[in-house]
């Protein structure tokens, strides 16, 4: 884990420069600066009482902690919060627009009839720059991103929803890491073989589609696979022994591959959605096109699933 996450998970308020004791003295010291830095949110919560109270505006919170406090009726606008503690905390009828969460500790946060939109927190642990810190803190993750998931659709908020199913399976497959290689004290580490039960179709899936909510995801693989199809159908084109069918096609030569004549039998094998009038008759040829076949109907597959996630509440 990486130093910045041992200490941001420390709850010691002794860490924080300034603690700020009562609510007044909270909306006081936002008035003076943007960037609010260092200090601890002391009191229970964090409720209006003044009508310029309600939004709070490009703020940016930076080493702060808000662990074991309630927020409600606030409004959150264009707000960033980097290496912030709300561990505890209850967030009910708020309302988050254009925030940003980076580094936060959301262990065993509550939230309630709240509009929050779960990309906000896409950077919860940044994944790619501390995947130790991930691993290790996955647990934390899937619990919250699961608070969000029921709060979107307790709320009718059906694109919010499949932000955060998106979010909680990604953070399942790093908790199923953990589980086996970084599991919690007094936990049973998971087995062998239900860790390969487990994590492997999850991986396939967020790498193929993005658990259905990805079309780049999608976009990427297919232009892989239909890639490496393509060169080994160049490379094989002899050992295929390929034979015309019905027509006369310009570019065929059962001998000498081109461009061309790979690029539509590839797409031929791959898709279906044009004939190139070329037929394997070896074993070899056969095998090939028997794997392209399976590959191309595994994409249709996740294509079908996108658009109806995409477009079917």
């Amino acid at each position: 884990m990486s130093k910045i996450i041992k200490k941001f998970w420390d709850l010691d308020e002794k860490e924080f420069n300034r603690k700020i004791v009562s609510q007044v003295e909270f909306y006081t010291a936002l008035k003076s600066a943007d960037d609010f830095k260092n200090f601890v949110y002391w009191p229970n919560e964090l409720s209006p009482k003044e009508k310029h109270e309600y939004k709070i505006e490009n703020k940016t919170f930076t080493n702060c902690s808000f662990a074991f406090t309630k927020f409600e009726n606030i409004i959150f606008q264009n707000c960033k919060f980097y290496n912030c503690k709300f561990n505890h905390s209850i967030i009910k009828d708020c309302r988050f627009h254009d925030c940003n969460f980076q580094y936060v500790n959301m262990f065993k946060v509550t939230v309630k009839k709240t509009y929050i939109e779960p990309n906000s927190f896409r950077n919860i642990i940044p994944n790619i720059r501390d995947f130790i810190g991930c691993v290790t803190n996955a647990n934390m993750c899937v619990t919250f991103f699961q608070e969000i998931l029921d709060n979107s659709k307790d709320e009718g908020q059906p694109e919010h929803t499949k932000q955060a199913d998106y979010h909680f399976r990604k953070w399942k497959g790093l908790n199923y890491i953990q589980k086996k290689f970084k599991p919690e004290k007094d936990s049973r580490r998971t087995s062998n073989w239900m860790f390969i039960k487990k994590f492997f179709p999850n991986l396939s899936l967020y790498l193929l589609t993005g658990y259905g909510y990805r079309i780049p995801n999608f976009l990427i693989v297919f232009i892989a696979g239909f890639s490496f199809f393509a060169y080994k159908n160049h490379l094989n084109w002899k050992g295929y022994g390929l034979k015309q069918k019905d027509l006369s096609i310009d570019v065929f030569d059962p001998i000498e591959p081109n461009i061309s004549s790979t690029l539509y039998y590839t797409l031929d094998c791959t898709t279906k959605l044009i004939d190139s009038q070329f037929q394997a008759t070896t074993t070899f040829g056969m095998g090939w096109l028997t794997a392209q076949s399976l590959f191309g109907f595994l994409l249709l597959s996740a294509l079908i699933t996108i658009i109806l996630n995409k477009f079917v509440r």
